[in-house]
């Protein structure tokens, strides 16, 4: 559709594909953070970082010639782009840390609420600028400043 081909942009996609796994991680954030106390509960994670180097690489791709219109996020366990643009994830357990706690889980609880703190920033960053993406759309469209 034309509407498709004057609102996509690699930069809008990615930031697109950033919020989206930045929800996505949150879920898992959420679990974890609501079985804290379930015995035997191993915590999941989306490791952000490999997201990054795999959306990185996923625009490299992009800017070279004869490139498909999307981004692809491949080679990762953790996570993909379907056909259709969204993101499938597999959160991966977390090893134990040096020590299971008495009721054999590796829960801390400091490190998920500091893992919450920093995906929400992260969140709040890729939505700020897909905002103002728009917002200039809009500008062009309506041909002055608002």
């Amino acid at each position: 559709m034309w509407l498709d081909r004057m609102t996509y942009s690699p930069t809008t996609n990615a930031l697109a594909l950033s919020a989206t796994f930045s929800e996505q991680r949150n879920r898992v954030l959420a679990d974890n953070v609501a079985n804290l106390d379930t015995p035997d509960y191993l915590t999941k994670q989306l490791d952000p970082k490999s997201f990054q180097a795999s959306l990185r690489t996923a625009l490299e791709r992009e800017r070279t010639p004869g490139s498909s219109e999307s981004l692809e996020l491949r080679d990762n366990a953790q996570f993909a782009t379907r056909a259709d643009g969204t993101i499938t994830v597999k959160p991966a357990v977390e090893p134990p840390p040096n020590k299971l706690f008495h009721d054999g889980t590796n829960s801390q609880m400091e490190q998920l609420l500091a893992d919450v703190a920093d995906n929400a920033l992260t969140y709040e960053f890729s939505t700020t600028l897909l905002r103002g993406q728009f917002l200039r759309l809009l500008q062009a469209i309506k041909g002055r400043v608002a």
